[in-house]
Order: C-alpha cells, then sequence, then structure tokens
C-alpha cells in the first residue's frame, strides 16, 4: 500500500513550532505570546479549535514572565514538560533553572516536585499518569512518577547522564544512558529492570525518543566510525537498531522521533543539512521511508523542515520553514483517502 497524499494546514501566525499532537487531536507546541512580551511559549490548541492556549508557570499562570515549553501530551490532554524558575544559589549567583511541570486539560500548571531543589525535566506521559523524566545533580538520572509517588530508575553503572524520554500504555519506559565502556546505549525499562536495545551494526551511539502502544521503539544511531552528529533514524527490534534509510542518508542526522500504534513512523532526515538548522521530514510506512514535501501539493516557499508526531489517524506535526525568509511556523498534515 502506497503512502497517502497530504493537505497540509499551517498554524496560526504566532505559532512557531508543533511538537506533539494526541489521538484527539490536541497539538502541543511553542509560539509567541504577545500579551508576554513577545516571548516564545507553550501552548495547546484543542481539538476542533485553531486558536494556541498559552501554558502558564505555576505561580505565573498568566504567563507573563516565565517561559514554559511543553513535551507530551497524553490521550485525555495531560501536558507534561518543563517551566524555568528562578533560583538564587549559594554566595548569591541568580539563575533560572528547569522544573518539571504537568498541565492538565484545563491548562493550569503545577510544579511535578521531583527533584525539588534542583534541575528537572518531564518528557513522557501515557494514559495511565504515568511521567517519565530527568533529574540533575552530580549525574543526570531518570525517574518514573505514578501520582505522588517518585521512583528512581536503575542506570548503567557509573553512568554520568541517563534519560528517560518516553512511556508507553504498559509502562515500559525508553531513553538513553550512558555504559561503562563509555558507549551511549538506547535504554528500556521493564518491570524496573534496564537494558539496552541493540546496536546499529555495532556502533557505539544510540537513542531511543519514542516508543508506542505495542512496544515498538524509535530513534537515532550511529554506525562504527561515524560521528554521534551524524546518526541514522532507526527503528529498535529484536535487539538490533535496523537503518530506516530515510532520505538524504549520509548527507545529515536523521531521527525517528515518533510512531503510532500502526508502526507508522515519522521523522527528520539529512537531505538538505547546509540550508537551515534542521532537515526535511519524513514517514516510514510499509518498510519504505519517504520524503513528506513530496506527499503535498506544491506550495511555494513551504518546506517541511520535519515530524515529531503523529498520531493513530495518520495526523503528523513539525514545523515548516517558509524559504526565502527567516519564518517558521507549525503544520498539521492531514491524511487525504485515496482509493
Amino acid at each position: 500500500m502506497c503512502n497517502p497524499q497530504y493537505r497540509l494546514v499551517l498554524s496560526p501566525a504566532n505559532s512557531v513550532e508543533y511538537l506533539g499532537i494526541n489521538n484527539r487531536g490536541d497539538i502541543i507546541g511553542i509560539g509567541v505570546d504577545a500579551t508576554a512580551e513577545g516571548r516564545e511559549v507553550g501552548f495547546i490548541i484543542k481539538t476542533g479549535t485553531t486558536t494556541p492556549v498559552f501554558l502558564g508557570a505555576p505561580g505565573d499562570e498568566t504567563d507573563q514572565h516565565t517561559d514554559t515549553t511543553p513535551r507530551s501530551i497524553n490521550d485525555q490532554g495531560v501536558v507534561v514538560g518543563n517551566y524555568h524558575r528562578n533560583e538564587v544559589l549559594p554566595g548569591g549567583v541568580e539563575a533560572t533553572i528547569p522544573r518539571p511541570a504537568m498541565w492538565p486539560d484545563n491548562g493550569t500548571g503545577s510544579d511535578l516536585g521531583v527533584n525539588p531543589t534542583g534541575d528537572a525535566d518531564a518528557f513522557g506521559i501515557n494514559d495511565n499518569q504515568q511521567i517519565v523524566g530527568t533529574q540533575a545533580g552530580n549525574t543526570v538520572t531518570p525517574w518514573l512518577q505514578q501520582g505522588t509517588t517518585v521512583t528512581n530508575l536503575p542506570t548503567f553503572g557509573g553512568a554520568s547522564v541517563t534519560e528517560a524520554l518516553a512511556v508507553d500504555k504498559n509502562g515500559v519506559m525508553v531513553g538513553d544512558g550512558n555504559q561503562a565502556n563509555g558507549d551511549q546505549a538506547a535504554t528500556e525499562w521493564v518491570n524496573g529492570k534496564i537494558s539496552s536495545l541493540g546496536t546499529l551494526t555495532g556502533g557505539t551511539w544510540r537513542e531511543a525518543l519514542a516508543i508506542n502502544g505495542s512496544g515498538q521503539a524509535v530513534g537515532s544511531a550511529t554506525t562504527p566510525g561515524s560521528p554521534i552528529n551524524l546518526p541514522s533514524a532507526v527503528m529498535f527490534s529484536n535487539g538490533k537498531a535496523l537503518d530506516l534509510k530515510a532520505p538524504g542518508a549520509g548527507q545529515g542526522s536523521a531521527h525517528a522521533t515518533a510512531i503510532n500504534t500502526n508502526g507508522v513512523i515519522v521523522g527528520d532526515d539529512g537531505i538538505d543539512p547546509d540550508l537551515v538548522s534542521v532537515a526535511n521530514g519524513f514517514i516510514y510506512r510499509n518498510g519504505q521511508a519517504t520524503e513528506l514535501n513530496t506527499l503535498i501539493a506544491p506550495t511555494q516557499n513551504v518546506r517541511l523542515a520535519g515530524a515529531t508526531g503523529i498520531n493513530d489517524t495518520g495526523d503528523i506535526v513539525e514545523v515548516t520553514k517558509l524559504d526565502g525568509t527567516e519564518t517558521s511556523v507549525g503544520y498539521e498534515l492531514l491524511p487525504i483517502t485515496t482509493p
């Protein structure tokens, strides 16, 4: 079966980037809040609407002074991510640190309370309200929160950085972590135990960025001898990383950033790495990776510069670059039914 064609819907002008979409069609992203000194902050666009609702930080619900970044949204519309909190460090030094936050369906944010006096971030949430993220001290370590209970997840021995980045409906978590030999592994946590998801023909660097309800994980990985800034987009299966052969392979970095329940994957490829800081969006379906720009009607000056979210109906979101300008706006791709 071929890929469907898509109808392109550009976001409101004050949107800079779409970051994710849930199965009911709610979209999270980052945009310009004119009422908050024109800062770029997080928002949610509820399904059936077109107006971003900006996400205020705990203690700054009207979003006047604090930056917010949404990371993940579940199917109930609960958003997790971070906000920046001002702190006075020992010695009187002022600093801004990231704090993990949750925004329920009404949009009012709350601090999750993880590592209360230090850095922490929330990266993923499932429909059972299990939240995963990282916290920083002498090392960066992963955590799982369910209700008010926070569990520190295991790491590989001697690891300096381990990150939990996504969680599926069954509580399986994925991310990345340092190993004793210096490699970075794509990691999985099942029943409280950590394991490596495998390598791309023996490469030393890999990361798992997303997982679907069937436990399929995707991300990026390097082949032996490749620098870590030039990974390939991969799916992890049976202890190995499988190269998705994203368009533009070898021309720049590629990442698989989302996968839906049907196993359809989206991400960004390296087909034009020298033009802008991001490349082009691709979709992987039925064993074939295809550049998204080839699946929409020609649109002058518009280039789909990546893809960060796909839901189970096939709606895709991320950022589009308006070529010839410095402007970026979010986009949504809606599948067009074909015979």
